[in-house]
């Protein structure tokens, strides 16, 4: 026992990497997201120094994806950089101590945790690297189920070693055919050829085949995706980035701006943090038209060039969501990403804002964000404000039955301007809501301001008092007309009466009260009819639940002077009404 003990103790304590590694940090991790894929392999081009990258979408003739590429005319690498950084899964690209470190030629690092690598094994099963360094090329194969350890005899537990298949190591530049790429050959020797032409005669390939996706990646939406996910991309003229040998620019990307604060590029601050004041450097936009999905609107927030905190964000800004829904924030804080801990998620899509570190950004970025939408609600309110008067205009011009009076005019408008900000901006639901507004303002009585006028009139001074009566007088326009339209119901309901009693049936006489039964007695003004009830109590007497007495035996006299009645009952059901009508 004591001597098994020693063995345990002299048992080497390693940490063991299983096969399945590949799957969680590939597979799992960019599964169907081809977008994030590509976005992944950008950033290793412009942290390898690139002037150039080239995005290349194919689908076969059935209109399948059947690969997907990345090419730059970056650094490149050789057998040692291969070998010592680019072949081991997560070796991280900044030096423990130097969260600040640049590229060979002065650029921010995008990439840090050494896994994107791993990012095309999300959409494709064969990835194919070709890396040129100083007219050296190698040329590495990639496959999914060997890396994977799905072979037989291999457990996912196991110790995770791979062996891609090299075609090419070291060879000079004009030895390496482009028919080794085969179906792809087209896509390797326009890479052969510009990394040929270029100064440095370096740059890499990375060539994803034998793809996962069942739908082709649509080139627009590939473009506006990686425009949002970097700054550099846009903002850089030395770094140039096309797909299907389409440019990349900012028409592709933004749609027109109703509102862009600044109007032009960035504005610069600084903000207090507990590690001390941090520049942050921001511009936001409103769209005129929000024809992107929810999830595109809100804030990113970015470092060193690459998305670190994704949409939708609003710094949990909440109750303007009307208006947040147009909004596209860009904030620029690269010491996010220079902090001694990683606090960004490893797909880039969210920040740890628990941490202390944040706790001035997240304040700063709330005050922002109202802001910005404060800003857009005046310019929506003066905008909304034409647009109203051009609408009331119109209707009141198309519809004669719908004249107002200049003070009916601006409260009218005073209404639709605080009310239409928080409507949609199609200019259909606005029509009609300013047209339901106006019939509304016609038809229904002022009660509440008529009142207000007659308790301000208690205090009013004797010079004063001629101009509140031209003024009630003004306003009380649309109660007079409410009150024309209950008067001419009232004489039409009145004649008609005369003519049933005249000329009538005890049945028409029967349907004028059902229709206005304040005929019968003014307190009846709420009472409406309840067919229901009559038909309840047809029923059951036809089930024998009710006893009728018969003034006649002979059926057919029965039936003719049997009582009948209406029923009556008020909105809230409380009361019930029945009148009986006879001959007279």
């Amino acid at each position: 026992m004591a001597e098994q003990a020693v063995e345990d103790s002299e048992q080497p304590l390693v940490l063991r990497f299983s096969h399945n590694i590949i799957e969680h940090l590939g597979l799992k991790l960019y599964q169907n997201k081809p977008t994030n894929v590509l976005a992944e392999l950008v950033s290793n081009s412009w942290d390898a120094d690139a002037a150039n990258v080239w995005v290349t979408l194919q689908n076969t003739p059935e209109g399948s994806p059947s690969c997907i590429a990345v090419a730059d005319d970056g650094h490149g690498m050789n057998m040692r950089e291969l070998a010592d950084k680019y072949l081991i899964v997560g070796k991280p690209k900044r030096r423990k101590g130097h969260p600040d470190e640049r590229s060979p030629e002065g650029r921010e690092l995008m990439g840090r945790k050494g896994i994107g690598k791993l990012a095309p094994f999300g959409v494709a099963r064969l990835v194919d690297v070709l890396t040129v360094k100083s007219g050296s090329a190698t040329w590495l194969r990639f496959d999914y189920d060997g890396m994977k350890g799905s072979e037989a005899g291999v457990e996912e537990s196991d110790i995770a070693t791979y062996e891609p298949v090299a075609l090419y190591k070291g060879a000079v530049l004009s030895n390496v055919p482009a028919s080794a790429a085969e179906d792809e050959a087209v896509i390797a020797s326009a890479f052969l050829a510009n990394v040929a032409a270029s100064r440095k005669r370096s740059g890499t390939l990375v060539l994803a085949r034998q793809l996962t996706l069942k739908r082709p990646i649509n080139p627009g939406t590939l473009k506006e995706s990686l425009g949002r996910r970097f700054t550099v991309t846009l903002a850089r003229s030395d770094f140039d980035v096309k797909v299907n040998e389409q440019r990349l620019s900012e028409k592709d990307v933004f749609p027109e701006w109703e509102l862009r604060i600044p109007s032009a590029g960035f504005a610069d601050e600084e903000v207090e943090t507990p590690l001390g004041a941090r520049k942050v450097r921001y511009w936001a936009g409103f769209v005129k038209e929000a024809t992107w999905p929810s999830e595109q609107a809100g804030v990113g927030v970015y470092a060193h060039g690459k998305i670190a905190q994704d949409r939708p964000f609003f710094f949990e800004v909440r109750g303007s969501e009307v208006f947040s829904r147009y909004l596209y924030g860009v904030i620029e804080a690269d010491w996010i990403d220079e902090l001694n801990e990683d606090v960004i998620s490893t797909d880039r899509t969210s920040i740890d804002w628990q941490n202390d570190a944040f706790d001035g950004l997240r304040d700063w970025g709330a005050k922002k964000v109202r802001s910005w939408i404060g800003e857009y609600q005046q310019l929506r309110k003066s905008q909304d404000k034409a647009e109203n008067e051009r609408l009331l205009d119109e209707a009141t011009k198309n519809s004669p039955e719908l004249q107002v009076r200049p003070t009916e005019r601006a409260h009218l408008l005073d209404l639709l301007n605080d009310v239409t900000p928080r409507l949609a901006k199609d200019v259909g639901p606005r029509q009609k809501f300013v047209e339901a507004t106006v019939k509304a303002w016609v038809h229904d009585p002022a009660r509440r301001l008529i009142k207000k006028l007659w308790e301000q009139a208690v205090d009013v001074a004797p010079d004063q008092f001629f101009s509140t009566v031209v003024k009630l007088a003004d306003e009380l326009v649309p109660e007079s007309l409410s009150l024309a339209v209950v008067f001419a119901q009232r004489v039409y309901a009145l004649q008609k009466l005369q003519d049933r009693i005249a000329l009538g049936k005890e049945t028409d006489l029967q349907a004028l009260i059902e229709e206005f039964p304040w005929i019968l007695s003014q307190s009846y003004e709420r009472f409406f009819p309840r067919r229901e009830l009559k038909t309840i109590c047809e029923q059951a007497e036809a089930d024998g639940k009710i006893a009728v007495r018969r003034v006649h035996t002979e059926p057919s006299q029965a039936k003719r002077t049997k009582p009948d009645f209406v029923f009556f009952g008020t909105p809230e059901s409380r009361s019930i009404l029945v009148v009986g009508l006879k001959s007279p």
